[in-house]
């Protein structure tokens, strides 16, 4: 196992940044998801660590030791890749044996590591078969036992279930976080997919455009995002944002714009005066529908657009002066039949309530 560090980590390509003076510690054992959409960086710092990039600027540390200069082969981490790079004229236990036999590792051991990983992972019945014969998720398997077999510091694993079929994304994604479990090593994992991100990680780094906007455990970045960013990124749907302004006399708990009312808890606004701007976060399964419409009730006055039945729950598109409004309901917490036109009044607990400045950054708890 390894502890990873990079320290003022910049790349640039040309004169454009593409990773902007990044400071990250990656724990001995940790399983780290870094997280973002296309482009934003996160795959130039995979590579980095593993030293198929050369930083601009900046330090890479592997237990300590900078390894800044060091060439990938000598780095002892293992990659795994989203095309899973195996080699097409040789049988899974070739590609399995293919490293180690790089390495010089005796031909009893090598064997023994071979049947242990295949066993670990299923694959042990596969080991003849040409990848061409090989499922998706069959080669995805022999590209995470040829990583495995090194017995590498630590794995470095590239958005490798993007070639996956939804439902095997899933069965692949649970199979990963078991064998982190039994094997225990560093694994640095990138995706653009949240649901990966928040199922997989002990914690979490969410980049946008080369920077790092928040790092912590997925629980942290749901509960406590530091931006509208993470916000709206984490969680799926995603965080409803709204603009309006500090309602009544100073410390009035509460957030009024065009066609809401929302009630704060008290302090939530803490040094904001009556009339400061701010942008209302509002998750959508923390939105409830009213049963009552009164002139004078908190929450979201809306118009039904459209409705999205998932079995025990409902998406609910909505449309109000303040703009779009998305909700996720149980189905049996919905009052009446809503039919596209209706209008309704959407309502969440004051205590699930998202405040965030102007700029976007967080306001408060």
């Amino acid at each position: 196992m390894a502890s990873i560090e990079l320290r003022g980590i910049r790349k640039l390509y040309g004169s454009v940044e593409v990773v902007g003076r990044l400071d990250l510690l990656i724990r001995d054992g940790e399983f780290l998801v870094l997280v973002g959409p296309s482009g934003c960086g996160k795959t130039t710092i995979l590579r980095t660590i593993a030293g198929l990039e050369e930083p601009t600027e900046g330090t890479v540390l592997i237990d300590g030791r900078d390894v800044t200069a060091v060439p990938p082969r000598d780095r002892d981490v293992a990659m795994v890749f989203q095309s899973y790079a195996l080699y097409p004229h040789m049988t899974a236990r070739e590609n399995l044996e293919f490293g180690l036999r790089a390495r010089r590792v005796p031909q009893d051991d090598a064997a023994s590591r071979v049947a242990d990983v295949s066993r670990m992972l299923g694959i042990d019945a596969l080991l003849d078969r040409y990848p061409r014969q090989l499922s998706g998720g069959q080669r995805q398997r022999v590209a995470m036992g040829r990583a495995m077999v090194r017995r590498p510091r630590a794995f470095l694993l590239d958005e490798p279930l993007s070639n996956l079929d939804a439902a095997l994304r899933s069965q692949v994604r649970v199979e990963i976080r078991r064998l982190h479990r039994e094997l225990g090593t560093t694994m640095v994992y990138v995706t653009h997919d949240q649901v990966e991100a928040m199922t997989l990680a002990d914690r979490l780094a969410l980049f946008d455009r080369g920077a790092l906007q928040q790092i912590g455990t997925p629980d942290d970045l749901f509960d406590r995002p530091a931006n509208v960013f993470v916000g709206s990124f984490i969680g799926s749907p995603a965080m409803n944002i709204l603009d309006g302004a500090v309602a009544g006399e100073s410390g009035a708990p509460a957030v009024r714009g065009p066609g809401f009312l929302a009630p704060l808890l008290p302090g939530a606004h803490s040094g904001l005066d009556p009339g400061s701007a701010v942008r209302l976060g509002v998750r959508p399964h923390d939105l409830r529908p009213q049963p009552e419409l009164g002139h004078d009730d908190p929450g979201f006055r809306c118009a039904v657009e459209a409705i999205e039945p998932l079995g025990s729950e409902v998406h609910l598109h909505a449309r109000g002066e303040f703009g779009r409004i998305t909700a996720q309901i149980d189905r049996a917490a919905l009052p009446r039949p809503l039919d596209p036109g209706d209008t309704i009044l959407l309502a969440a607990d004051p205590a699930r309530m998202h405040l965030f400045d102007t700029a976007g950054a967080r306001i408060g708890r």
